[in-house]
């Protein structure tokens, strides 16, 4: 029998709509073999997720999703298996999240000053929970402003529209650095999103960064057609580096998105953690 995982998943403990042990009880009624936890910048939900792998009995990956900028371009970069005690990456997790709490703290007055306000008190966004933009499009959908989440990016939140606001992320380079100093095998996530309208720029980023050492690189992901995932399995093969894979789940923020099948194409082979595993082996014994 085939067995499939999904390496790219989240919680509410970043802008995931459901807990670390709902995700993990969901995977296991969908019969995957594993999945990982990526909170965006947080690693608050690998310690339930793990509890709760043990009752439904289905191997939690932990992990984190970092926020890290390439050209001035956003970059995510998963980190598998980082030791979530690591003090740099403790250390930066609460510099990204200091930086972010400080950038929505203007936000959500520009946004009053829009005439869209809106309390994240409300949803429970206290100290535990990391909130992206994503989580606040999803706060302005429940306040009826706008219907989707990718509505309120298109008006409001995205580069270069009135409630954008940058935030401080560490540069591609030195998150990899980090990420490996925290013992986590570094996969380069959703390439082609780099440069957004420019898939060759986003292919020659992806090199340069693979180049840099990253471990890896996600291959199989929910949104890519015909010529990304080409390029993935491209990039895999020049660079002989581990392929991963992941839905991205999010939960109700990205409705129709489903966790292990994404958009409904998506099946990512057990043998990826398998490599990974091997990987991590190999490196232990250096």
């Amino acid at each position: 029998m085939k067995r499939f995982i999904d390496l790219h998943a989240h919680t509410t403990c970043s802008d995931g709509s459901m807990t670390p042990s709902e995700v993990v009880e969901l995977a296991a009624r969908k019969k995957l073999a594993a999945v990982a936890i990526t909170d965006h910048d947080t690693v608050n939900g690998i310690e339930e997720a793990l509890e709760a792998g043990k009752r439904f009995g289905i191997r939690v990956v932990p992990g984190i999703e970092l926020s890290t900028k390439y050209e001035d371009r956003s970059v995510h970069l998963v980190g598998l298996f980082p030791d979530v005690c690591s003090p740099v990456l403790q250390q930066t997790m609460q510099k990204i999240v200091r930086a972010r709490i400080e950038r929505n703290e203007k936000m959500f007055g520009r946004l009053a000053e829009l005439n869209y306000p809106v309390d994240p008190a409300e949803y429970g966004a206290g100290e535990d929970t990391v909130v992206t933009r994503g989580l606040v499009g999803q706060m302005l959908v429940d306040k009826g402003y706008f219907k989707t989440v990718q509505e309120t990016f298109d008006v409001l939140l995205n580069k270069g529209k009135p409630a954008y606001l940058p935030k401080w992320s560490p540069e591609a380079p030195d998150g990899i650095k980090l990420l490996h100093e925290a013992g986590a095998v570094v996969i380069l996530a959703h390439y082609h999103k780099i440069y957004k309208h420019d898939l060759q720029e986003s292919r020659r980023a992806a090199e340069e960064l693979l180049a840099a050492g990253a471990d890896g690189l996600e291959v199989r992901y929910s949104d890519f057609w015909s010529e990304q995932q080409r390029i993935a399995e491209e990039l895999a093969d020049q660079f002989h580096c581990l392929r991963s894979g992941g839905s991205d789940f999010h939960g109700k923020i990205k409705p129709g998105l489903h966790l292990g099948t994404g958009y409904g194409h998506l099946r990512v082979p057990y043998e990826y953690l398998e490599k990974i595993d091997e990987f991590r082996r190999k490196r232990a014994e250096i």
